[in-house]
């Protein structure tokens, strides 16, 4: 017959073992989750990039912005929600940034199809597509273009088409800016090159890009990584053009779906930014930055730190089950 105290070691045995393989479980199931469901954030290099400032991975450890004379807007685009802002209503020069509403007077009024005689609207300084007066292009290319590579050359073909010259093409601009609530804005430009009287704030560029991430048309071409555009010349020689895109975080930051760059030495780096995840959208308008892509990395890994949270709470009010399903909680 077995002794009590031979009996008391065994079972004291069988309980560290069995209290070991629970732990090993519960471990082996947080660390699954957190690799399922972690911040991964591979790096791809653009052929072309519009500055030479590095991208920091996301969650990289950086506290603070590269200026705080710098403007920004982080909205929720579902509800129209502000989660953050800074400097929102300073009035700014916008750069390239104003294209976002270039494009959308365009896609109204034009057809992709169309095809368009520039003149010599097309001599503009600043980034170009290399047009010159007498060439032909469809819309689809010139809208391309705009978004691509940030042709000014395209924005000052686009708008003369429309309006017949640039000051009327401006007023226009202003006009439909003002439909959409904008109170601080004034345009003179379609590309954004710095002249006397053309400013913006974040939040009325905020506006402006909720209005544009609407039209699924246009969010095709600023998704655009690269892309080739073609024309002819006044005597009919075919040319070709492979772009890059400016945005640097494309296919970088997770759930990136573009929107627009602009930098001009008065207006400084800025940066319209749209993206969507499973756990949600947010949109930021970034203006008078001196690293955009850190301060937008930054701004958007803080808004998701604190947004997840609440959205796992809210789940987990509606069915129990969501606390294990919730992304970014171990």
């Amino acid at each position: 017959m077995k002794q009590p105290k031979q009996r008391y070691s065994r079972v004291k045995s069988k309980l560290k073992r069995m209290t070991i393989s629970i732990l090993t479980i519960f471990i082996l199931l947080v660390s699954v989750h957190y690799l399922s469901t972690a911040n991964l954030n591979p790096v791809i290099k653009p052929a072309i990039a519009e500055t030479k400032q590095d991208i920091p991975k996301s969650n990289s450890i950086k506290t603070n912005l590269s200026t705080q004379d710098l403007s920004y807007v982080l909205i929720n685009p579902e509800t129209n929600q502000i989660l953050k802002s800074h400097n929102p209503d300073t009035q700014r020069a916008p750069a390239s940034t104003l294209k976002l509403i270039t494009g959308l007077i365009a896609i109204d009024v034009l057809k992709t199809t169309d095809i368009i005689k520039v003149g010599t609207e097309v001599n503009v300084e600043g980034s170009r597509l290399g047009l010159r007066p007498g060439d032909q292009i469809s819309v689809q290319n010139l809208l391309t273009a705009l978004y691509v590579n940030s042709s000014n050359d395209a924005a000052a073909a686009l708008a003369v088409k429309i309006s017949g010259s640039i000051p009327a093409f401006a007023q226009r601009m202003n006009e439909y800016a003002a439909t959409l609530g904008c109170q601080n804005t004034h345009f003179t430009t379609p590309h954004g090159m710095p002249e006397p009287g053309q400013y913006t704030t974040a939040n009325d560029l905020s506006k402006i890009a909720l209005q544009f991430i609407e039209n699924e048309e246009l969010m095709g071409f600023v998704q655009e990584v690269s892309a080739h555009v073609q024309w002819t010349d006044a005597e009919g020689i075919l040319h070709n053009a492979y772009l890059q895109n400016t945005n640097r975080l494309l296919e970088v930051y997770p759930g990136d779906k573009g929107l627009k760059t602009g930098t001009t030495t008065e207006a400084g780096q800025c940066l319209v930014t749209y993206v969507s995840r499973p756990d949600g959208d947010l949109l930021l308008v970034l203006l008078g930055s001196k690293q955009r892509y850190e301060d937008t990395i930054l701004l958007l890994d803080e808004t998701w730190a604190e947004q997840r949270p609440k959205a796992a709470l809210k789940g987990l009010a509606k069915d129990p089950r969501s606390l294990i399903l919730s992304p970014g909680l171990f």
